[in-house]
């Protein structure tokens, strides 16, 4: 499979390496980027002690640079550089990093990006701007993480518990090459291989380490219309080798889908997580939207359940479940505004200390607006 992924890269090379640039190669360089911004009034029922509920903000920010430049033989090579806009302290500033290589014979893209399942995947509607699947709900209901002495779900990033975009083992932009063939009468397949989960400038890590190497990952999809009748299909397949001689290797799969017809569309989509010691789980969504001039609307529900990390030994269990209906008006190409209403509910099988009773149980319900600036 590291051979298949290394003569695609080659070919694709071979076919500009033998053509000069000429004086009038001019690269463009394109910066585009999106202010994502989201005010909204939260109730939540939490761990006694704790107190989450009133209004709050949110915003998501990148800024993209774009440069590229087009050969002779017609091959465009190109950049993508996404950098954090946010201002909180996360170090990580630069979110994705890649050249691709794009002509007839397709794309292949090198660096720090999401594999091909993940980027061939399909999932149900949703207009709204904070999203079920792969949700930013945790800003105003903590699930994720550890907030305010509430210890909920950590492994909910690029898992079963947040999202059906799965990545195997969660490893999120490792540093990978990815070729992605042409579009055959709406066939498009493609297929990735990471060495492990690294990103970026990232240390090389020890094979002999408890880490996943050789990542490898499958996807396909399928877009056709036939009359008023629009289907789009998807599948993947991903297995990694673990270096720990009493795990399994473990491996991700899932399906999607969507059906258009007249303005509304309904979809979902299934994934799963198979081999891993606390990571194991499956996740689905199911949603239908109505589109109809500048407005658009959406009603998503996303479940998603998984291995309770902090109770690996006793087979605890976790579950997330978002409901969010949504309407969204786009001003014009740069601008929309849109107006969402969810419900949260996040449930462990046992707290951290090993009891059963969900004592670590949050519920929440959350009412907000929204606005988008695409530029």
């Amino acid at each position: 499979m590291k051979n298949t992924l290394l003569c695609t890269t080659t070919l694709a090379m071979t076919g500009f390496s033998s053509m000069a640039f000429a004086a009038d190669n001019a690269v463009d360089v394109k910066v585009g980027g999106f202010f994502n911004s989201i005010l909204a009034f939260s109730s939540v029922d939490s761990p006694a002690g704790t107190d989450f509920d009133g209004a709050d903000t949110f915003t998501n920010a990148e800024i993209i640079f774009k440069p590229s430049v087009t050969l002779d033989n017609g091959i465009k090579i190109g950049a993508e550089i996404q950098l954090e806009a946010g201002s909180d302290s996360d170090p990580d500033q630069i979110d994705e990093s890649f050249i691709s290589i794009t002509g007839n014979f397709g794309q292949v893209l090198i660096g720090s990006e999401n594999s091909a399942g993940y980027k061939l995947t399909k999932a149900a509607p949703d207009v709204s701007l904070i999203f079920a699947n792969s949700s930013s709900l945790t800003a105003f209901v903590p699930f994720s993480g550890t907030a305010g002495g509430v210890n909920t779900g950590d492994d909910f990033f690029r898992g079963t518990l947040g999202t059906t975009f799965l990545e195997n083992g969660r490893n999120n932009d490792a540093n990978r090459i990815t070729y992605f063939t042409p579009n055959f009468s709406g066939f498009k397949a493609g297929i990735s291989y990471a060495r492990d989960g690294g990103e970026g400038n990232g240390p090389v890590n020890n094979n002999d380490a408890d880490i996943l190497t050789d990542i490898v990952d499958i996807g396909v999809s399928y877009d056709q219309s036939f009359g008023a009748l629009d289907v789009g299909l998807s599948a993947r397949y991903g297995i990694a080798s673990s270096a720990n001689p009493a795990e399994d290797d473990p491996e991700i799969w899932g399906g999607g889908i969507n059906l258009g017809w007249n303005g509304f569309t309904i979809g979902g989509s299934y994934a799963e997580q198979d081999g891993t010691a606390s990571d194991d789980g499956r996740s689905f969504d199911v949603g239908v939207g109505y589109a109809a001039g500048p407005w658009s609307y959406s009603l998503t529900y996303f479940n998603g359940e998984n291995i309770d990390d902090e109770n690996v030994a006793i087979a605890g269990r976790e579950e997330l479940d978002i409901v969010i209906a949504a309407a969204t008006y786009t001003v014009n190409s740069s601008f929309k505004v849109s107006a969402f209403l969810a419900n949260v509910d996040f449930t462990e099988q046992f707290n951290d200390a090993g009891a059963a009773g969900g004592s670590e149980d949050v519920e929440g319900t959350v009412l907000g607006l929204g606005a988008k600036f695409s530029f």
